[in-house]
């Protein structure tokens, strides 16, 4: 029996990680999933709902299960029966996914947790190094701002912005919808899923807002470089069965403020940008803009208005 092929998707969070993977998975010989392999992490975060649960990726569990397990009855050490136990989880996954699917390529989509993204990609090259990785990038003001909102119920709670959406009053002014720390947080995320790519690029780039414009021709770039079938039909399947109206049931435009699948529109940072956002971005991830050629240099600051003009009016959302 063939061994499954296994290539990845590396991205920011909110950069479209999900989009794209559920359009591959229209693919007939794909399968793309999100395992959570690497990044020696595990914290406790709030969902949405008030609960908590744990964000952990499988390398960190292998070391907490490896640590009570009896490896040295099976001639091992510690060390060594973890690496072995992950590569046959890994393995073990891989092969279950094709007798459940009858695909043959898994597509793993990794979006790192802070701080990782290095660890992340020099594992995917120690443990797989005939695999491609798929680098997905969106405009970084864009993930800002789409962060921004999916964490509003998580780490927001006593900021005017929360306010503004769970505890409005008719008539409230919004001036300022970020602030320095939640600006830091984002584009840190953002620089380095970019900047781990400066020594050993990826096999393939492609960017949120190729896909906005055309999904099948995007798509069709990343068939070549995994070798599978390319034809526009396909292409056409894979783009038709992941619209932003069937994951969310909305148009795009139509915003629900915390939803996995918020708002789907390229540029919406216009619309919440300060001229002290702007300056301090630019400071942090100007150069990475550029890189990218989201900017050819700064001076899209300089455009950017003082304050917000949000108001909360009766039973309006909002007006900007």
């Amino acid at each position: 029996m063939d061994k499954p092929e296994i290539h990845f998707i590396i991205s920011a969070p909110r950069s479209g990680s999900t989009w794209l993977t559920t359009a591959l998975n229209g693919h007939p010989e794909i399968f793309g999933t999100e395992h959570r392999l690497f990044g020696r992490f595990c914290e406790v975060w709030q969902n949405n709902d008030g609960s908590t649960a744990p964000r952990i990726t499988f390398d960190k569990y292998a070391e907490a299960f490896g640590m009570h397990y009896f490896y040295q009855f099976m001639n091992r050490d510690y060390s060594t029966f973890v690496e072995d136990f992950k590569k046959s989880f890994v393995n073990f996954l891989c092969h279950f996914a094709r007798g459940r699917t009858g695909k043959n390529m898994i597509v793993d989509k990794i979006t790192p947790y802070p701080g990782t993204a290095r660890y992340v990609v020099d594992e995917i090259h120690r443990m797989f190094p005939e695999s491609k990785i798929i680098l997905l990038v969106r405009d970084g003001r864009d993930v800002l701002t789409s962060g921004t909102f999916d964490w509003l119920l998580k780490d927001a709670e006593g900021t005017d912005r929360y306010d503004f959406y769970f505890n409005p009053i008719p008539g409230m002014r919004l001036e300022r919808f970020f602030d320095a720390k939640v600006i830091k947080k984002w584009a840190a995320n953002w620089c380095e899923t970019i900047d781990v790519f400066d020594a050993q690029g990826p096999d393939v780039r492609i960017a949120y807002e190729e896909m906005k414009q055309d999904m099948p021709a995007a798509l069709t770039g990343i068939f070549e470089a995994l070798g599978v079938a390319t034809s526009a039909e396909i292409a056409q399947q894979c783009a038709a069965a992941s619209t932003f109206e069937r994951m969310s049931g909305r148009p795009p435009g139509q915003e629900d403020p915390t939803a996995k699948t918020r708002k789907g529109i390229v540029g919406d940072w216009k619309n919440f940008f300060t001229l002290a956002d702007g300056e301090l971005f630019d400071a942090l991830a100007g150069d990475q803009m550029q890189k990218m050629g989201y900017e050819q240099n700064s001076d899209w600051v300089r455009q950017l208005p003082s304050k917000l003009s949000m108001i909360r009016e009766p039973g309006v959302d909002n007006t900007i």
